[in-house]
């Protein structure tokens, strides 16, 4: 573990507050950060994959195009959770702040966000294990119960472990706690996929064995993010694991209210979780509401079993989490929560440059130029300055 250390921060085995690569190389290898591909952005890729163990894939003469990764290394994923267990900054904290920040791809559709907020439960869940269990040492997995109740406030979580399923195979119209009481998980970092079909369950297991959360290619119907789960008792395979679907929205028009359609989108059968003729898993299926002004943790009543060719198999619980402050114990990282989430709305920060590397710009001045660019950019946004000399 000193040694993956090092092999992260180039060196060092501490992360230092002003270790900016340092801490680009731990947030990348759990959260697997892509960088834009502009001039800037490309010298510091080239650093990380210099010093901080991110893998290169392609090059071209010169560097013109780069294309790296960080890989699944679990080894490399723990050793970065613990250099900032020990640091004085959240991962969130750290990310928003970074001054290599406008380097990092936003995610347009506010995975990152629900990302970090689902790893930040897990981290809360382990780091709870550990304690009770008075050291590091056993299993790394932790249950389904304690992580809901490291993401959920206790209020909530309390509901869902009495709650009904939504939808349900016949026989299983079992409680929350009950149904889900021999199942675990465990995940440290993640992994993008490039293709859908991997949301099955003949790859989840093999997730599981990398100690990955899965990250969806962009497109992908319904699903955003998947949390794998595996039976406690028995071999880990195709046979004995389900898995929480997530989708994200960070548009403001979806509030409070649940939207019954989203959950529809994340029909198990419909996304390719489980074939014809394997066992059907009970599954968990969450959205992400994140934009949304007000917070509230829902519980979707429960629906008349239904007969069509996407129900008939299926059992689910059912959450909706609307808003950032519906997550537990994140209220001191909330603003850092809402400048990532705010980002992925953007598709540059143009609009936000400050000229910071020009000290002998005055505030009118830095104001002037973000009107002006906003000016070029006609009726794009609702800000005034882009549309304030078109609209009277």
């Amino acid at each position: 573990m000193l040694f993956a250390k090092e092999k992260l921060l180039n060196g060092r085995s501490s992360l230092a507050d002003e270790d900016h690569p340092g801490s680009l190389a731990c947030l990348s290898v759990r959260f697997a950060l892509e960088f834009n591909a502009d001039s800037i952005s490309r010298d510091v890729t080239r650093k990380q994959v210099e010093r901080h163990m991110r893998l290169c894939l392609a090059a071209t003469t010169g560097f013109q195009r780069l294309i790296t990764l960080t890989g699944s290394e679990p080894l490399l994923a723990e050793a970065a959770w613990q250099l900032m267990c020990d640091s004085s900054e959240t991962p969130v904290r750290r990310l928003a702040k970074h001054s290599d920040l406008n380097c990092i791809d936003r995610g347009r559709r506010g995975e990152l966000v629900a990302a970090l907020l689902v790893m930040q439960a897990r981290d809360a869940a382990v780091q709870l294990k550990m304690e009770m269990s008075q050291g590091p040492e056993g299993q790394r997995a932790v249950s389904v119960a304690d992580f809901m109740e490291a993401l959920l406030p206790q209020s909530s979580y309390e509901e869902l472990q009495i709650s009904r399923p939504t939808l349900w195979r016949a026989g299983e119209d079992r409680p929350f706690d009950e149904t889900f009481k021999e199942y675990s998980m465990w995940f440290n970092h993640v992994i993008r996929i490039e293709d859908s079909k991997m949301i099955n369950a003949d790859y989840l297991w093999a997730f599981i064995t990398r100690g990955a959360m899965v990250l969806c290619t962009h497109n992908q119907y319904g699903v955003d993010i998947v949390l794998p789960l595996c039976l406690n008792q028995g071999n880990l395979s195709r046979d004995t694991v389900s898995a929480i679907l997530i989708q994200v929205k960070n548009d403001d028009r979806y509030g409070r209210r649940i939207d019954k359609t989203l959950f529809d989108g994340l029909n198990p059968t419909r996304v390719g979780l489980f074939k014809k003729g394997s066992p059907q898993r009970p599954v968990i299926r969450m959205v992400f509401a994140l934009a949304s002004e007000k917070h509230s943790v829902r519980i979707p009543t429960v629906r008349k079993r239904s007969r069509g060719r996407f129900f008939d198999n299926c059992t689910t619980f059912d959450v909706w989490c609307a808003g950032l402050s519906s997550f537990k114990n994140i209220d001191e990282d909330v603003t850092s929560y809402r400048v990532l989430l705010d980002r992925s709305l953007q598709p540059h920060d143009a609009f936000n440059l400050r000229e910071s590397t020009d000290k002998y710009l005055d505030d009118a001045t830095r104001k002037s130029r973000g009107r002006r660019r906003r000016r070029m950019a006609a009726l794009t946004m609702v800000d005034k300055d882009h549309r304030q000399i078109y609209l009277k």
